[in-house]
């Protein structure tokens, strides 16, 4: 009898995870059955293939045996899942798996946002990338992601933008600093403060520049962070003012750790935006993500900050 007439599903997921996981025991966990379990599907494995495929009991690695099937198993399986988003989107059942790119700002609602989808459609699920203007650029670039949340687009490719929420930036500080509570704070009022600046190539930082520049201020002193989260820090504690988006401040703010500064020609407004390649397929569930967002999206947004 051949192998494919006597292996079954069940044994190839338990080689598979062992392979991912490097031992019984995860492979256990990753499969939700218990490691005695484990043991017996790959013991009727080995008896049915003729061949040793795990090695070692505390540093578990595959045998040249175990490669080979564990390498055509993926490829099996990977099939009959595709096979299975295939039937779903023939019935528009959304289904699969969403390559999400976001700026950092957003991933203080992102998440928020996914989950809720996901709870309404379950066969779908998300690879979520937080990084940069740069890096969420990049992946569009070269095609990586299925969707991008973040503010403008990329110059020179074929995008759809989806605005589906405002986006508002203030200036704030520490409730001790000189500034807070002052009315009508003139913009050049900032030349002579510490400014707390985000890295080259964050949209926070480039919309600072450029209401500096439309102001004609120069700071005199800036210290750079890598990351919205250092940046509050960096405010709560007094070195300076920070530029951030609003959805970056709901906690601090309901708490009075951060103030708002009231500078004139703020807050800044800008939009979200969902961005997806006009050439991608339509798949079921990426319509009703764009859908979601398109219609959802500013009032989920709202009630958050709320």
């Amino acid at each position: 009898m051949r192998l494919a007439q006597r292996l079954t599903l069940r044994q190839l997921r338990a080689l598979v995870a062992v392979a991912d996981s490097g031992s019984f025991t995860a492979a256990a966990h990753l499969l939700h059955i218990t490691q005695p379990a484990v043991s017996m599907q790959l013991k009727e494995l080995e008896e049915i293939v003729g061949e040793v495929l795990v090695d070692g009991r505390r540093q578990i690695h595959l045998t040249s045996a175990g490669e080979i099937l564990v390498r055509q198993a993926r490829i099996a399986l990977d099939a009959l899942e595709f096979a299975e988003l295939q039937l779903k989107a023939q019935r528009d059942v959304p289904a699969g798996t969403i390559e999400v790119a976001a700026i950092t700002t957003s991933e203080y609602f992102v998440p928020y946002l996914l989950a809720e989808f996901g709870r309404r459609y379950p066969d779908v699920s998300f690879r979520l990338t937080v990084g940069n203007r740069e890096v969420v650029h990049k992946m569009l670039r070269e095609q990586h992601a299925d969707i991008a949340i973040t503010g403008e687009p990329p110059s020179g490719l074929p995008l759809r933008r989806i605005p589906f929420a405002p986006h508002p930036l203030s200036f704030v500080a520490a409730p001790d600093h000189p500034l807070a509570g002052r009315e009508r704070i003139a913009p050049t009022a900032l030349a002579g403060e510490r400014l707390l600046l985000r890295e080259q190539g964050s949209g926070t930082r480039a919309h600072l520049e450029r209401f500096l520049r439309a102001h004609s201020v120069k700071a005199v002193r800036a210290d750079e962070m890598g990351s919205n989260e250092t940046l509050k820090q960096a405010a709560m504690a007094g070195m300076g003012i920070a530029f951030l988006s609003h959805q970056a401040l709901a906690m601090e703010l309901s708490a009075g750790r951060l103030l708002r500064l009231n500078v004139v020609d703020t807050p800044v407004m800008r939009e979200w935006n969902v961005l997806v390649h006009e050439g991608r397929p339509p798949t079921p569930a990426l319509v009703a993500l764009l859908d979601y967002f398109q219609e959802e999206g500013a009032e989920r947004l709202r009630a958050l900050a709320a």
